[in-house]
């Protein structure tokens, strides 16, 4: 008697692991020895080989832990072109029998045989033959009437699984399997059921939907379908995938605002990277490019170690890229954002062993939801800082830089203006809101030939303002803010020598609790060679000669200056 036939027979194709055994196919040393390919950034096994498997090394298991399981263990980086290369090619064997192709991520995928005249298992059976011929790597099949039956029939018994769910068999096949087996039951839904003694596939398919959906809410239904076997899901072909992402933004006046600026690459990162999760891919390569006003381009570029499917993971990186770009400090009249390199389903399940790991899976939940909000409800049912700086417009175009250097290149003098030598930075923790880069922005602005900043206890913000400055045509002036028991004393390296004064008395004074005690001794023993200082106390006057300035300090200093008349 002959088998019942498929009314619509899918394949799930599943590679068995995947990174590692790509890593084993390319390189014949690697064959047999126990492998792991390793995320470079978090310390995590992204995926082990079997050979490593046997040591009880599992994804996503902390690396120190599975060398300490298996000491003659091959940790490997990512090698992710690699990957996706031998994921195109494993995918051209299922193409060259059917156009039917949906490739959910880079090492699985689905693909209908209706309507071959061959049967489907001896076309699957062919397909897996050809991979571990062709590409040195395994891949497990799973065949039934469904989507649903298929990824499960391939994942029981991996690796290298074929296993075959013929029609009618689709019951008896999936109720003895455990509740997790099924699409949509996590860790925590599965202990829900278990809770309630729905531990078997089975005894989801004899419990009512009303009662169900007490369980799993609104996913009652299809979950109850599921345990019966019941999946009309159809397999979806890949449509021609995405290159890459871009936006660019052209400003209604030529702008000078950095601040803004960076601001609007942000706005662009959150559209362009929810694009990118929505098509489940990563991106490793980010490139800003600016357009100035008389319509010249330059532009930047960086490749990431691993791909990420986050904005938040690039957001300090946008900043750079585009003080990179900005070559000439002119005014701007269009910047871009392009997301390109990209990688499907870049692993990102990471065991959250310190605090860094933990704050990215908690932004990786929360961009999820993020997504599902804004589709809901709109963009601007939840906003970040930069989206108020957009919301406010266009700042209004400050003075060109390059009409501010063709000033002094003619001759044109600025007004005189006082000098503030008492600007502090984000660096000046709860004391300031402003980075080191809108700090020389606001001194252009003001026409000002030079700029001070003068952080309390740090120089952090030095080499950025230093860049930021020098670039904008002004003289930086270094200085940062101590005290002289309850007086503020402020030092300013007058030179190359006083700047690395400066440097010293800070590392060494704030390597321990904090500030020093006793700032009189430690200036004697650092020395004040090139420090220029201003405070209200005189005391430290004498460790300054021809280099102190008393500053005056509330009305009662003021009065008694006028007063004096010097």
């Amino acid at each position: 008697m002959p088998a019942p036939s498929f009314i619509r027979p899918v394949v799930h194709l599943d590679a068995d692991a995947f990174f590692a055994a790509v890593e084993q196919a390319a390189d014949p040393r690697l064959r047999g020895r126990p492998v792991v390919v390793g995320g470079e950034r978090r310390g995590v096994v992204a995926s082990a080989s079997y050979e490593a498997r046997r040591f009880g090394i599992y994804t996503p298991m902390p690396t120190a832990r599975a060398r300490k399981l298996c000491p003659r263990l091959i940790v490997l980086p990512g090698d992710f072109e690699k990957y996706e290369q031998f994921s195109r090619w494993m995918f051209s064997y299922a193409y060259d029998f059917t156009p039917e192709v949906e490739i959910c991520s880079i090492d699985e995928g689905y693909f209908d045989l209706s309507g071959l005249r061959r049967p489907p298992i001896e076309v699957a059976a062919t397909i897996r033959d050809a991979i571990r011929q062709g590409l040195k790597i395994s891949v497990s099949e799973g065949i039934g009437g469904n989507k649903l039956v298929s990824q499960i029939a391939s994942k029981l018994n991996k690796p290298a699984a074929f296993e075959c769910v013929l029609p009618g068999q689709e019951v008896p096949f999936l109720h003895p399997l455990p509740n997790h087996w099924l699409p949509g039951v996590g860790p925590r839904t599965a202990e829900r059921l278990d809770a309630a003694g729905l531990v078997f596939i089975r005894q989801i398919a004899d419990t009512p939907v009303d009662w169900l959906s007490l369980l799993v809410g609104r996913a009652a239904p299809q979950l109850k379908e599921f345990a019966n076997g019941i999946d009309d899901r159809p397999v979806v072909p890949a449509s021609e995938p995405a290159q890459s992402y871009s936006r660019q933004r052209t400003f209604d006046k030529d702008q000078t605002d950095e601040t803004y600026m960076a601001a609007v690459l942000r706005g662009m990162a959150d559209t362009l990277f929810a694009q990118a999760r929505a098509d489940g891919h990563g991106v490793r390569t980010l490139t800003v490019k600016v357009r100035y006003n008389d319509q010249a381009e330059d532009q930047a570029s960086e490749s990431l170690n691993e791909p990420t499917d986050l904005e938040t993971d690039v957001y300090h990186r946008l900043d750079s890229l585009l003080r990179r770009a900005w070559r000439r400090r002119v005014s701007l009249r269009m910047v871009s954002l392009k997301l390109s390199n990209l990688h499907r389903a870049f692993p990102g399940n990471y065991l959250p062993l310190d605090r860094p790991s933990e704050q990215h899976e908690a932004r990786r939940r929360l961009a999820d939801i993020i997504d599902r909000l804004r589709v809901e409800h709109g963009r601007s049912v939840l906003l970040r800082g930069h989206n108020f700086i957009l919301r406010a417009g266009e700042p209004n175009p400050a003075p060109a830089l390059d009409a501010e250097r063709a000033k002094r290149s003619t001759g044109h003098k600025p007004r005189q203006r006082l000098l503030p030598l008492v600007v502090r930075s984000h660096y000046s923790f709860l004391n300031s809101t402003l980075s080191p880069e809108a700090i020389v922005a606001w001194a252009l602005r003001q026409e000002m030939p030079a700029i001070a900043i003068c952080d309390q206890w740090n120089l952090h913000g030095a080499v950025a303002f230093s860049i930021a400055a020098q670039a904008a045509g002004l003289k930086p002036i270094l200085g940062a803010e101590v005290r002289v028991g309850d007086q503020p004393l402020w030092l300013y390296g007058e030179d190359a020598i006083g700047y690395t004064s400066l440097c010293r008395l800070l590392s060494e004074d704030t390597a321990g609790a904090g500030p020093p005690t006793n700032i009189h001794r430690r200036l004697a023993e650092h020395g004040t060679a090139g420090l220029i200082a201003v405070s209200p106390d005189l005391t430290v006057a004498g460790l300054f000669p021809g280099r102190f300035y008393r500053a005056l300090v509330g009305e009662a200093d003021l009065r008694n200056y006028a007063k004096r008349g010097d």
